[in-house]
């Protein structure tokens, strides 16, 4: 009987046992889980059986494989500082000591109480929103959100341990009345307008932290309007005379006082513009008013004395993960590797910090535990982005679909603060909770969502197949965009980008005109129409100036009138030409009785022409076939569908006019400039080697000394055509 009775005994002992460690394994992984931490209207929760609930819906979740991975390593690295604090000598410690001690002199020496800092914090936002419009749910537990994810809670729903970044089924196992509302994005966005404009009151440049959340810097105002409320606070004191009260006002405990009041008459405009209730906090620092805003929620505002004792007695007691910035894998490697579970902790430990932490890191939280922050000017945001979290989506098509309405949010975004990105950058998060993110630079800045979802839907399309839970776009290396620039031009930033680059750009930009292949057809057809017009003009050009050179078989003014209307309409216009048009001037002055002056209009410009002198007749053409030449589409366009036009037709047409025969004999005659034998007779011959001369003198590289030798050389020119071409 008695081994029949232990028998029976022994199950309850082994569920004992297991419920024991089951309790331990979710109290120790209770850390992993951002939801499992305190928030306001939760202090009398059941921790414990929270952390139960928690841990046997999701210890066989991807999510909770993947919190533990994360945890292992958070295990290794305080594992890590461990061994590196036992090789730690006492002298060593000493030196850090003195060092940081240092540190912490010049951190006092910047210490700024001068300034009356706020930070106002809705209660419950979205919930207090439904809560509003539908007064059925004031009393009933409230999740804003789904069975998936839980964005906000109302303080109902809190006493059951139910709260923000909870997955709602967990919320549901916690609390089965639980009634969740969908989120409504754009209503909460409009309410959040209606507060800004009350913060815009009082400072005009406040910092929005999100919808729901915003610093703002009262110094200023109090500094103007200090006597308006300077009876709400007194009566709060009850310990000053009317005589005093410019310098009581100035004093520590009357700027407290007054900031009180302000923010008390700040939170009761809210309330009765939108009939919400916020909760503030007042301290020297964002930082300080951040957590005193957590103080007195709902409904309740908390302002820290502007004193250094009352700050270093605020901060010395406080736990760290109640700091902003201190999340939790900093929690468990303070407490964990150093002890470290307080402000005080924080400063008495601070030798040891330099020594374990990166010194960006170990600055930081020695300004967090001594309560000093700097004074950040206002800088430019560097980054926008959007996310989404949402059911399990692997299908390509959704998934684009879910990109492509992401950046069109982010384009609204970029188009209000007037940016524009050089770079786009891809984020998601698998079934396996695993975080990745993908970038593209650009060598062009976007700003349209079309042009947006064009590269991050390429990032994409690169990592499929995939089955997502959530999607982000970020924008970042932010540009001003031009005030000219509108939603459909897309902005680039020449003189920047390697050659490789603008060569893309030009592409681009090419390529976003040709949408419609029938259209980009047309167009293409048009251009050619206009070359081919251009090209005809130029061949009944080239065949006026023929028939203007046949003696007798023309009439001046018909073979003027017929060239000039085969030239384009913008040809109607002459400019004057400049003095580098023509490279070799004729040099007139010297008699000629050999040949008559035989005068004809020239075919272009109508002007009247020596038909017998050819310099002056090849110079003249030279000059207005330069000026007139027609405008084709484009140069690599032109350089594929037309033809150059042959100036030797002009210049051939021309020597038809000398009574010359092919036969006629050499007369070889030295370059006046290179001394190359040149053929005398041959007017074509010497043009074009006496045009390559002149310009090679001419070159802008030349010096001073080059320059006279031109000089010169132009003289020899004069003598040389007075003594060779003046028959």
């Amino acid at each position: 009987m008695s081994s029949a009775k232990s028998d029976q005994n022994a199950p309850p002992a082994t569920s004992s046992i297991d419920e024991h460690a089951s309790e331990a394994e979710a109290t120790a992984t209770s850390a992993m889980f951002v939801f499992t931490a305190d928030k306001a209207g939760m202090k009398g929760v059941d921790k414990l059986h929270v952390q139960e609930v928690v841990h046997k819906m999701s210890k066989d979740s991807s999510f909770y494989q993947k919190s533990l991975r994360d945890n292992a390593k958070v295990e290794q690295r305080v594992a890590a500082m461990r061994e590196r604090l036992a090789c730690l000598t006492g002298g060593q410690l000493l030196r850090l000591q003195q060092e940081v001690d240092a540190r912490v002199a010049q951190m006092e020496a910047t210490r700024d109480l001068s300034r009356t800092i706020v930070v106002v914090d809705m209660d419950m936002f979205y919930a207090a929103v439904e809560m509003r419009d539908d007064p059925k749910l004031r009393d009933v537990p409230l999740a804003v959100g789904g069975l998936g994810m839980i964005s906000t809670t109302n303080y109902a729903a809190r006493q059951f341990g139910v709260r923000a970044a909870m997955p709602g089924f967990i919320g549901k196992e916690l609390c089965p009345d639980l009634h969740f509302v969908p989120v409504n994005m754009k209503k909460y966005a409009g309410v959040a307008a209606e507060i800004r404009a009350v913060f815009a009151e009082y400072d005009p440049d406040f910092e929005a932290f999100s919808l729901d959340e915003a610093c703002l810097d009262l110094t200023d105002y109090i500094a103007t309007n200090w006597q308006k409320y300077i009876s709400d606070a007194l009566d709060e004191t009850e310990s000053k005379e009317s005589e005093d009260e410019q310098q009581w006002a100035s004093t520590a405990e009357g700027r407290a006082a007054i900031a009180a009041a302000v923010v008390c008459e700040l939170r009761k405009q809210i309330f009765d513009r939108t009939q919400l209730t916020a909760s503030a906090g007042v301290a020297v620092n964002a930082m300080l008013a951040k957590i005193c805003s957590d103080m007195n929620k709902p409904n309740g505002q908390y302002v820290l004395p502007f004193t250094r004792d009352r700050v270093m007695t605020f901060i010395r007691d406080l736990p760290v993960r109640k700091i902003g910035g201190i999340g939790k894998v900093m929690e468990k490697t303070l407490n964990e590797a150093l002890e470290v579970h307080t402000g005080g902790d924080l400063f008495a430990q601070r030798g040891k910090i330099f020594h374990l932490f990166s010194e960006k890191t170990s600055i930081w939280l020695l300004q967090t535990s001594l309560g000093v922050q700097e004074r950040r000017e206002k800088q430019e945001r560097k980054s926008f982005s959007r996310e989404r979290t949402f059911k399990r989506l692997s299908d390509p098509k959704q998934l684009e679909a879910k990109c492509l309405e992401i950046c069109k949010m982010l384009a609204k975004d970029l188009e209000k603060a007037n940016k524009a990105a050089k770079n786009v950058t891809f984020v998601y998060k698998d079934t396996d909770f695993a975080r990745c993110s993908r970038s593209l630079s650009l060598a062009s800045a976007v700003f349209t969502a079309d042009d947006l979802y064009s590269n991050a839907v390429e990032l994409l399309r690169r990592e499929l197949p995939l089955t997502l839970r959530l999607m982000g776009v970020r924008a970042a290396s932010l540009v001003s965009r031009p005030k000219s620039t509108t939603s459909s031009d897309n902005y680039s930033q020449p003189n920047t980008a390697p050659t490789a680059n603008k060569r893309q750009i030009a592409i681009n930009k090419f390529a976003e005109r040709v949408i419609d292949p029938a259209a980009a057809l047309a167009s293409v057809t048009s251009l050619r129409s206009l070359d081919e017009r251009n090209e005809r003009n130029m061949m009944k050009h080239e065949g006026a100036i023929a028939r203007f050179l046949e003696p007798g078989t023309h009439n001046e003014g018909n073979v003027l009138m017929e060239a000039s209307s085969s030239l384009p309409c913008q040809l109607s216009t002459h400019k004057k030409p400049k003095k580098n048009d023509v490279p070799i001037t004729f040099t007139p002055g010297v008699k000629s009785t050999s040949v008559p002056v035989d005068n004809k209009p020239c075919p272009i410009c109508g002007k009247l022409l020596n038909a017998q002198n050819n310099m002056e007749v090849n110079a003249h053409m030279d000059t207005c076939i330069n000026r007139e030449k027609p405008f084709t589409m484009s140069a690599s366009l032109q350089h594929t569908t037309r033809r150059k036009p042959q100036k030797s037709i002009f210049l051939q047409a021309f020597t038809t006019v000398q009574n010359s025969t092919k036969s006629a004999e050499k007369d070889s005659k030295p370059c006046p400039i290179c001394g190359k034998l040149l053929n005398a007779r041959s007017n074509m011959e010497v043009n074009a080697h006496m045009d390559a001369c002149v310009i090679r003198e001419r070159s802008p590289s030349k010096t001073t000394i080059g320059k006279k030798r031109g000089a010169q050389d132009m003289s020899r020119i004069d003598v040389f055509f007075r003594k060779n071409y003046n028959n």
